[in-house]
């Protein structure tokens, strides 16, 4: 049977100096996975998702998308190959409204790219998949509120609204529930959950809860290795990762 993995990473290798950042990874993502990523502070998750999205290349090692090479692919090329990420740390337009933001994401990775003389506010092309995006992640009634004025857990859908309006396959979510309380968190996990099936998914995410609810299978990385991946509860009974990462001993 052909390999119908999505992503695939094979012997992924990148230093700064001395410090080894990823050490040899190896990892899949199948279509419609939600395929989680987990380790303590400093074990090389943002800096593998940076690799993948190409805000750094690696120094070894390859990354496929759908059996294509795009280890070398410029980042600005990748959201038309299919691939959407969403960061730690929110990069919005406060001035804007939530719509605005979503048409210029839109605008930004359409044929042409990012023109800021045309006015994005009256372009139905890009006003219509906005509304969609918004829709999806819980905002439809929010589109024209400004950035500034939603509450940090909305500031997180919008981002993963910027994500879906490239109408990529494959979603890099780094820490979507990031500064979130716990209600935010339940309505966050629930939105991915959604999302599960319709999207190949690679989260990094602290909260373990919603990791063990969403995850199909999850990696563990640590010092930039990746030491297990398994099913949730392959993950919980491993000895090793309960060791290195969940902090129980044998």
């Amino acid at each position: 049977m052909a390999d119908q993995r999505k992503l695939e990473i094979r012997d992924l290798q990148k230093r700064f100096g001395a410090v080894h950042a990823t050490q040899g990874v190896n990892l899949a993502v199948r279509p419609g996975e939600l395929h989680a990523l987990i380790g303590p502070n400093g074990a090389g998750k943002t800096t593998l998702l940076s690799q993948i999205s190409g805000e750094i290349l690696p120094d070894a090692g390859s990354i496929l998308l759908d059996g294509r090479d795009i280890t070398r692919m410029p980042a600005y090329k990748r959201p038309a190959a299919g691939l959407a990420r969403s960061f730690q740390i929110s990069q919005l337009y406060p001035g804007f409204t939530a719509e605005d933001n979503v048409a210029m994401a839109v605008q930004a990775h359409s044929p042409g790219g990012f023109n800021l003389w045309k006015n994005a506010r009256r372009l139905p092309q890009l006003r219509e998949p906005a509304r969609q995006a918004l829709e999806r992640v819980g905002l439809g009634g929010r589109g024209d509120v400004q950035v500034s004025a939603l509450a940090h857990g909305e500031k997180r859908q919008l981002e993963l609204a910027m994500a879906l309006s490239l109408d990529a396959s494959l979603l890099l979510l780094d820490e979507p529930m990031a500064g979130m309380g716990a209600e935010e968190s339940q309505r966050m996990t629930a939105l991915l959950q959604e999302l599960k099936g319709r999207y190949a998914i690679l989260l990094v995410e602290h909260d373990m809860d919603a990791v063990f609810a969403l995850a199909d299978r999850i990696t563990v990385l640590v010092y930039g290795k990746t030491i297990f991946t398994g099913t949730p509860d392959e993950v919980r009974r491993h000895p090793d990762v309960r060791a290195a990462y969940l902090g129980e001993e044998e």
